[in-house]
């Protein structure tokens, strides 16, 4: 083989990766993962902030050493919360400092509601991993629970608080039962609820779950697409565009190529011509 026909081969090899990277998922420039400071390794919803197009939750300050804390947004142009680490490839812990600050401020009235996550989106939806369920009851209602339930007096708010000491991922027939006249609320959980201290198991450090629609797991695992919402909030899967990106450290010089593709293409169907005639001689 001359070295004109080895170069020839070699470029259409390299055309051919060239061109079967282009169609991987439309946005080349998205990484598969990538690293947060000391918080180890994320994948996809998750993004950096300086790539909104790449995910769905942007952190913000990943590459920052001197901000060694990073921050957070559950949803778009959503609050900044404090991100402590990844549990999951889905699972992140964080840390609300503003429920933290409520929380030490005035116990009864920041319970007083549920702790408020993004509403679920045609993209995604989050849940607290691990919680704990309280029952609000009116003073009016004067209830009296069994032992092993738990009271947490409210006497300036007019309710008090209950909850079961012993251990229960769901709402028992028994509590329901009981507290069928009271407003059920769950917070995130830190601990054992079997003690009077409701703020040694009740916290504003929570592990988050971010489970992506089957829509939007199909645009990405399954399409190589990136999720997104159109103006009316409508769900669809854009798959980018084809790019062809030749780049300088790979060729580390500015020396057009196209006199030698047009050589390549004739010595390739000069080739096949030569081939063409010798069938032909041939039968």
């Amino acid at each position: 083989m001359s070295p004109v026909d080895l170069f020839c081969f070699l470029f259409f090899s390299l055309l051919v990766l060239i061109l079967s990277a282009g169609y991987g998922n439309g946005h080349q420039y998205c990484p598969h993962s990538f690293t947060c400071g000391h918080l180890g390794t994320f994948h996809y919803p998750f993004t950096k902030a300086e790539l909104p197009d790449c995910g769905l939750l942007p952190i913000h300050d990943c590459d920052n050493p001197h901000l060694p804390i990073k921050m957070i947004q559950l949803e778009k142009n959503g609050k900044f919360i404090q991100l402590n680490g990844i549990t999951q490839q889905n699972a992140i812990s964080i840390l609300d400092q503003d429920f933290h600050r409520r929380l030490q401020q005035n116990t009864c009235a920041t319970l007083n509601n549920n702790y408020s996550l993004p509403s679920p989106s045609p993209l995604y939806s989050i849940r607290i991993k691990y919680n704990v369920t309280l029952f609000q009851c009116k003073h009016s209602l004067n209830m009296k629970p069994p032992e092993h339930y738990i009271k947490h007096p409210c006497p300036d708010n007019g309710y008090d608080i209950y909850y079961d000491s012993l251990p229960s991922p769901n709402i028992t027939e028994e509590a329901h039962s009981l507290f069928q006249s009271c407003s059920v609320l769950q917070f995130s959980s830190k601990d054992l609820t079997d003690t009077p201290d409701i703020l040694s198991f009740v916290s504003a450090e929570m592990v988050v779950e971010v489970v992506l629609t089957y829509d939007c797991d199909q645009c990405y695992n399954k399409k190589g697409g990136q999720c997104r919402l159109d103006p009316n909030q409508k769900f669809y899967c854009d798959k980018g565009t084809l790019r062809i990106n030749f780049s300088y450290s790979l060729f580390q010089s500015n020396v057009s190529l196209s006199s030698t593709t047009v050589h390549c293409f004739i010595v390739f169907f000069n080739e096949l011509h030569l081939q063409v005639q010798r069938i032909r001689v041939k039968f």
